[in-house]
């Protein structure tokens, strides 16, 4: 078998392989025997068939298990001979197929690009400056105060107004046509408070309990594709008006809701657990400005493999948000914009990734089993009703091969930040940039 290397790119190499005639002969000789003595033809005894029988028959098979049988040898011999550390599946090229001629046929392959030493001193990163004040912990106290409000009907009053709360039906039609999606027989909304369309929420807060009114406007987010650039007609019914009572801020309600003796305390814990959260926030954009700058002082090649599936998941990501919203990508058209939306992150996150590999391996930092079998434990543990599947998940090698190198960039990441110089900024200036 003979062989030839091209470079395509720092991170693609082409393999031009060809696999002598008499190895094409020899392999489709021995197929041809196999089947041979295992075909069954009417007609004929196990084995006895005329080459001619079998031929028109199973000719095809034939040729197409021998090429596939060469084709894996040929390959497999290249890269072994070659040394070539491929990181993705080859792209084959094959030739025309003579049993009785040589096998030429070409593969190409990712690699990941040469990388030397990687310089990781000298960095700065900014970090937000981290300070909880009594108004921050007022806003969390009005927040659990609203939480635990109930709905009291209101007395003495029909009218409407901003902060009740109204129950409502709304029947909606566009072109005459009911608009079954936004539909709604009875349902409790605060009056402007924006759950609604706008054009219901400026009419409902002059509205009176037991008036029915009609008003006009866009379809809101997340309506049927099929009302884009119409308008709907909603005719909305209110039938009874409430308001919130909230309960007052002392001892009490520190110890019915807060699990404190006092509000003091309450008031404590708040503030303690907010201080965790900022700095938790703070540590974040001080490695994404560490990544940002190890980036910027290494620019490498990327595999274009890597970027596609990075690109994948990102999309897949995507997808299940919108999703969620209960919404659509509407057309190839719209994923391929999508994508290109998402290259430049996936190159981000692909270009951290291999620096960081390389890092790690200079510096030589490791994942022990210890590690990673006490992350797993705590990522089943807080798996819910998912804790026995991702419990069955990590019991493969690929996937707890996965999480060991996902920790060891963090372990490594973290090194960086530790030699790094931090400097803590006001939060608005440390803020990373949205791509």
């Amino acid at each position: 078998m003979k062989f030839e290397v091209e470079e395509v790119s720092t991170t693609r190499r082409k393999l031009a392989i060809e696999i002598p005639a008499e190895r094409v002969s020899s392999e489709f000789e021995r197929a041809f025997r196999d089947v041979a003595r295992r075909a069954t033809i009417r007609g004929f005894r196990p084995g006895k068939a005329p080459r001619g029988v079998i031929e028109r028959q199973f000719g095809e098979e034939i040729r197409n298990e021998v090429l596939s049988s060469l084709v894996r040898e040929g390959f497999s011999s290249a890269i072994e001979e070659s040394k070539i550390e491929m990181v993705s599946q080859p792209e084959l090229e094959l030739g025309d197929f003579d049993p009785k001629a040589a096998l030429q046929f070409s593969a190409t392959v990712d690699i990941l690009p040469p990388m030397s030493d990687v310089d990781t001193t000298g960095f700065t990163v900014t970090r937000p400056r981290v300070a909880i004040t009594d108004e921050d912990v007022d806003k969390v106290l009005e927040q659990l105060r609203l939480r635990h409000g109930e709905l009291v009907p209101v007395e003495g009053r029909s009218e409407l107004a901003r902060g009740d709360f109204a129950t409502i039906a709304i029947a909606a039609e566009s072109d005459g046509a009911p608009v079954e999606g936004l539909q709604v027989e009875s349902a409790t909304v605060e009056v402007a408070g924006g759950q609604l369309p706008a054009v219901i929420d400026e009419r409902l807060a002059l509205a009176r309990v037991g008036e029915t009114f009609t008003v006009e406007g866009p379809p809101p987010d997340g309506a049927p594709p099929e009302l884009e650039g119409k308008q709907v007609k909603y005719t909305v019914t209110v039938s009874a008006i409430q308001e919130r009572r909230l309960p007052v801020l002392d001892d009490e309600f520190a110890k019915d809701h807060g699990d404190c003796e006092t509000l003091a305390e309450l008031r404590t814990r708040i503030h303690e657990q907010l201080e965790r959260e900022g700095n938790r926030r703070a540590d974040l954009v001080a490695r994404e400005s560490l990544i940002d700058e190890l980036v910027k002082r290494n620019p490498i090649d990327l595999p274009e493999t890597f970027v596609s599936r990075r690109i994948d998941g990102l999309l897949r990501e995507f997808l299940m948000e919108l999703a969620g919203r209960g919404l659509q990508l509407n057309g190839p058209e719209h994923e391929t914009e999508a994508r290109d939306k998402l290259r430049p992150r996936a190159e981000r996150e692909v270009r951290r990734d291999l620096l960081l590999d390389a890092i790690a391996r200079q510096l030589d930092v490791r994942v022990t089993d210890e590690q990673l079998a006490e992350q797993i434990g705590q990522i089943v543990a807080s798996g819910g009703r998912h804790a026995e599947r991702l419990r069955e998940h990590y019991a493969h090698d690929h996937a707890r091969d996965a999480l060991r190198a996902e920790m060891t960039r963090g372990q490594t990441l973290e090194q960086l930040v530790a030699g790094a110089d931090v400097r803590e900024v006001d939060a608005r200036a440390a803020a990373p940039e949205k791509e």
